[in-house]
């Protein structure tokens, strides 16, 4: 996993923006060998591997958005700004950049990017792909951009001031001082740019809250919201804590193979620790039921979040789960529950959320597996396609939505889905 910059100065035409006639450069990416910014150009009629820009707009860009960028984590309904401080091609001052969207996965760092033609040009962005890359090879290709353009701008006696002060606060903060940013970029704040009122709430919440489920509580949150949502889940851990949850859990979860959780791929450990689960529980009916007594007990506490983006929190010591979820949804959200508290990596509470980290992923995957196993589908499908209506069926016996049973059929690629 690599991803890699170069760049090579080029002799601009005279211009009144000094700093983009000083810092013009031809600027290659490539992740893990891939080009992203392979252009066709029309007027020419050619392809080329490479961008020319002014290297210091792509460094300030970096650099105004280094926190968001390495720790604002995408959601299924992104805040409104996400893409302004993800999204490469929204770098601006005019010159062009291929829409490249980078997004932290908590261990490693998401890239997307997709064929663009922007508006009034004559360059069409042909690269398509996604991958993801090591933070540290990411950290220090973009810090090598930020370096090399104000060596640039120094030689030629010129000051991009954000860039520069900006800079030089990231490289010299103490430990205090990354955690507030950190913690401010959860929330999708600039720490530079908040508020003294806001940042208070940031502070006292981030010193108050469970360690295990803060970070995620802020990624899910709003600013505004931040005493709500402090209270909502010191209630909710309460009242977790004193539900009397089933034996059954906690000896499956010791009792669960290695090779549960060994896979590299969330979705993959997610599907392995469901099989391994109802291997445990000894299930034998292809449709489980939650029950609310018994060695298999999963109680669920019913509060509302006072956060959309928060589906539910999970007790530190069993999978009891507070959700406001109703049907099918209270469903998949317990078999999330059941999934976060048997894959965890270490102890506390969880919150469940639409969040795009690895953790998410594999209680999505898991739920989907544990409640609509791949084995069973595959019995059920005789032929290469499927219909809607026969999802809908699938959906109502496995009781999950069919968006469920459309993705582990897709997913697993046991037939394909004909639309009528």
């Amino acid at each position: 996993m690599s991803f890699r910059v170069e760049f090579d100065w080029v002799e601009a035409l005279p211009s009144t923006d000094r700093v983009a006639e000083a810092t013009m450069a031809a600027l290659t990416i490539t992740v893990n060998g891939r080009c992203v910014t392979s252009v066709l150009d029309r007027r020419s009629r050619s392809c080329r591997d490479h961008v020319v820009t002014p290297l210091a707009y792509v460094a300030e860009w970096i650099v105004s958005n280094w926190w968001r960028l390495f720790h604002e984590v995408e959601d299924e309904t992104p805040r409104q700004d996400f893409a302004e401080a993800h999204d490469l091609s929204l770098v601006g001052d005019g010159f062009l950049l291929p829409r490249l969207t980078i997004v932290p996965t908590q261990q490693t760092m998401r890239l997307r990017w997709i064929p663009y033609r922007p508006s009034h040009s004559d360059i069409e962005f042909m690269g398509q792909g996604e991958a993801r890359v090591d933070r540290p090879d990411l950290e220090e290709a973009l810090s090598r951009i930020v370096e090399a353009a104000q060596d640039r701008l120094d030689c030629n006696g010129l000051a991009l001031d954000l860039l520069q002060q900006d800079w030089a606060a990231i490289q010299t903060m103490d430990d205090d001082e990354r955690e507030f940013c950190r913690a401010a970029a959860l929330l999708g704040e600039d720490p530079f740019a908040v508020a003294q009122p806001l940042a208070d709430r940031i502070i006292d919440f981030w010193r108050c809250s469970e360690p295990a489920i803060r970070e995620d509580a802020l990624a899910t949150a709003n600013g505004a919201g931040l005493v709500p949502l402090a209270k909502w889940l010191g209630d909710a851990l309460r009242s977790l804590g004193s539900a009397n949850g089933g034996t059954a859990w906690a000896q499956v979860r010791d009792a669960l193979p290695l090779a549960a959780t060994s896979a590299k791929r969330p979705y993959q450990r997610g599907y392995d620790l469901a099989r391994a689960v109802r291997a445990q529980l000894a299930v034998r009916t292809d449709r489980y039921e939650f029950s609310t007594t018994g060695p298999e007990a999963l109680p669920a506490v019913e509060m509302r979040p006072p956060a959309s983006r928060i589906h539910g929190v999970v007790a530190a010591d069993s999978p009891a789960c507070a959700n406001a979820a109703r049907g099918n949804a209270k469903r998949f959200l317990l078999a999330r529950a059941v999934g976060d508290y048997v894959g965890r990596s270490a102890p506390g509470p969880a919150i469940l959320s639409g969040l795009a980290t690895e953790r998410q992923a594999q209680t999505r995957a898991f739920a989907a597996d544990f409640l609509a196993p791949e084995a069973a589908l595959r019995k059920r499908l005789r032929r290469s396609h499927v219909y809607p209506d026969e999802v809908d069926d699938l959906a109502l016996e496995f009781g999950v939505s069919s968006y469920v049973i459309r993705h582990q059929i897709e997913n697993h690629g046991l037939a394909t889905v004909t639309e009528w």
